[in-house]
C-alpha cells in the first residue's frame, strides 16, 4: 500500500521562493533570515528518518552562509551526512527494487557522476578525493531515490545532483551562470520538497 504524499507547507514554499529570489539578486545579508528557516519549515509533520536528513542539510545551509574555506568544509560535511541519512529514510518509505527490474533507469545518474568527476578531476587539486567521495554519496542517494519507485523522490534526487553540480562547477571550474545562486537554490529547495514528500 502506497504511503500518502505530504506536500510542502505554504510557509516552506514562501520561504523557498523568497530565498531563491534573494539568492538570485545577491542579497546575502537578508538570506541569514530566510535560509536557516528552510529545512525547519519542511521538517514539520515528517517521519523521524526524514527529519534527521533534513536537519543535517539545514545545518549545512547555515554553514554555507559563511564565506570562509572552513565554512564551506563544514557545509560539505553536513550535506555529506545529510545525503547518507536520506538513504535509509528513502528505503524505509519506498517499495524498492525498481533498479533490479529496470537497471537502465540508473544509467543517467551514473553517467552524470562519471562525467562531472572526470571534468573536475584536474581542477579540484587537493580537494579531488573529498569531491569524489561527496559526489559518490550524493549519487548513491539519488539512485536509492530512483530505486524506491517513487517518481517524486527520483526527481528530487536528480535535482539535488543538479544543484550540487552547479556549486561544484562554480567553485572548482569557474562556471558561473547568470543568477547562479538562484538556480542553485531553486533546484535545491525543490529537490528537498520532493524527497520529503
Amino acid at each position: 500500500m502506497d504511503r500518502p504524499k505530504t506536500p510542502p507547507s505554504p510557509g516552506y514554499i514562501a520561504l523557498a521562493v523568497t530565498d531563491t529570489l534573494l539568492a538570485a539578486a545577491g542579497r546575502n545579508r537578508a538570506r541569514w533570515v530566510t535560509k536557516p528557516l528552510l529545512m525547519p519549515a519542511l521538517m514539520f509533520t515528517r517521519e523521524r528518518p526524514t527529519q534527521v536528513a533534513l536537519g543535517l542539510c539545514g545545518a549545512g545551509d547555515v554553514a554555507l552562509l559563511g564565506q570562509s574555506p572552513a565554512a564551506f568544509t563544514a557545509g560539505l560535511g553536513c550535506f555529506l551526512a545529510g545525503h547518507a541519512a536520506w538513504i535509509p529514510a528513502l528505503r524505509a518509505r519506498g517499495r524498492g527494487g525498481l533498479l533490479r527490474r529496470k537497471p537502465l533507469a540508473g544509467l543517467p545518474f551514473v553517467a552524470a557522476w562519471a562525467g562531472l568527476n572526470v571534468y573536475l578531476w584536474s581542477r579540484t587539486g587537493q580537494n579531488r578525493i573529498p569531491v569524489a567521495v561527496y559526489s559518490t554519496v550524493l549519487t548513491a542517494m539519488a539512485l536509492v531515490a530512483v530505486d524506491s519507485g517513487e517518481p517524486l523522490a527520483a526527481t528530487g534526487g536528480a535535482l539535488f545532483m543538479v544543484s550540487d553540480s552547479l556549486i561544484a562547477l562554480d567553485r572548482f571550474a569557474g562556471l558561473h551562470l547568470p543568477m547562479h545562486e538562484g538556480w542553485v537554490m531553486a533546484t535545491y529547495t525543490t529537490a528537498q520538497a520532493l524527497l520529503a514528500a
